[in-house]
This record gives C-alpha cells, sequence and structure tokens, in this order.
C-alpha cells in the first residue's frame, strides 16, 4: 500500500557529473542541516556525459537543479527542503543545490537490503518501505531521504507534476521496482 506511494529519485547521468570547485561548495553540499548562504556555490563538469544537452537535473553526487524543478519545489513551500543558488563553469543556466533535510528510517527490514553503522542506515540496495510512514503527515514525507543514505524517495504526487514538466537528466523508479542497481539500466 505504502510502498505504490513512493518513486525513487534516480540520476540519468548521459549529460556528466558535476563536483564542487571550491571548499565553501564542498562543505554547504555537504551539511546535512539547513544552512545560511554567502554566495553562490560553483560547480565544474569533471565527467563529460553522451549528450551535449542541458539537463533539468545535473549530479554532483547532490542534486543540482533547474529553474523548471526549482519553481515547481518552491510552490510546496516544504520546510525540509533547501534550494541554494549554484554556478556550472561555462553554463550559462541557472541551477540550484537541492539539500533535502528530512530522514526517515522507516522500512521494513525483513524485506530491506540495507547497511546500518551506529544505528543509522548508510546504504540501500533494495528498500521495502513500512506501513508506519503512513502515521506520518503527507506534507512531512513528500520528500526524503532514506535513513543517512544518498537514496531519495518522492510521493507519487510531486512525481506526477514533474513528469509533466518533460525533463531531462532525471528517472523516478517504483520503490519496490528500484535496487541499487536500477541506476545502470
Amino acid at each position: 500500500m505504502i510502498n505504490e506511494e513512493y518513486y525513487v529519485w534516480t540520476e540519468d547521468c548521459q549529460f556528466g557529473l558535476l563536483d564542487a570547485t571550491d571548499e565553501y561548495t564542498e562543505t554547504i553540499q555537504n551539511k546535512r542541516e539547513l544552512v545560511s548562504i554567502n554566495s553562490n556555490l560553483k560547480y565544474k563538469i569533471t565527467c563529460k556525459g553522451d549528450s551535449d544537452l542541458v539537463p533539468d537535473v545535473y549530479y554532483s553526487p547532490k542534486f543540482l537543479v533547474g529553474k523548471k524543478i526549482q519553481r515547481l519545489l518552491l510552490d510546496l513551500n516544504l520546510d525540509y527542503i533547501q534550494l541554494i543558488p549554484a554556478s556550472i563553469e561555462n553554463k550559462s543556466e541557472e541551477f540550484y543545490l537541492l539539500k533535502i533535510i528530512n530522514f526517515i528510517s522507516l522500512i521494513d527490514e525483513k524485506n530491506s537490503k540495507v547497511m546500518i553503522k551506529r544505528g543509522n542506515i548508510k546504504n540501500v540496495d533494495k528498500i521495502k518501505l513500512s506501513n508506519e510512514l503512513l502515521n506520518i503527515q503527507l506534507i512531512d514525507r513528500l520528500i526524503f531521504k532514506i535513513g543517512h543514505s544518498p537514496v531519495t524517495l518522492i510521493h507519487k504526487s510531486i512525481v506526477s507534476e514533474l513528469l509533466t514538466l518533460n525533463l531531462q537528466g532525471v528517472r523516478f523508479i517504483p520503490v519496490l521496482s528500484w535496487n541499487s542497481w536500477s541506476i545502470t539500466k
């Protein structure tokens, strides 16, 4: 029941991968909290992709989203999301680092394959959500990270809106169909 409501946000790296170009950007992107910003974050493409098109999402491995996604997410007014202005070397388009500070660990442990360190989920190979997630208000679980892992889940209502934007550089895979190898398929 709850598993049909969620998708895993996965990358489409045919457009290349990014790295931070300075220590400030690296520090900001890796903080697990909302932050105050002094200046734009700076990135460069370090692994060129197969396509020269400019996508709506780049990965650093964090998400850098374009204006279309930024507008949609801002309209949701979620207090656990921060969109930080970022520039990409040799690109004129506007991008934003998407920080998601919403960590939920309610999984079906018997039917999931995760790595837990010091009581926190650090890595996910396969996931099945626990129905206990239904005890959390929908607004508080529209987008979240599985524990302290990089796996981002997004509610079907937002996925439906995002799909109308004809996005480049992102895929949404149903939770029960996803595994850590899905991004290579």
